[in-house]
């Protein structure tokens, strides 16, 4: 196996065993946003998925039945 370590104690001191969420950043309502989460950003605003429709009332958007 070629790599760029030295040895397999090296390896397995570099190698992230157990995975953890990456906090990407925190969304227009202030929650948590991972890397792993379906998202848009727009004009800097984080939306995750199923969000357009609150974002766009919060951003002073009207209602439309």
């Amino acid at each position: 196996m070629n790599d760029n370590f030295s040895n397999q104690n090296e390896r397995d001191r570099l190698t992230p065993t157990d995975y953890e969420p990456k906090l990407i950043g925190y969304d227009y309502a202030g929650r948590e946003v991972f890397e792993s989460d379906s998202r848009i950003i727009f004009d800097g605003y984080i939306i995750c998925e199923g969000d357009e429709h609150d974002f766009l009332l919060t951003m002073g958007g009207d209602a439309v039945d």
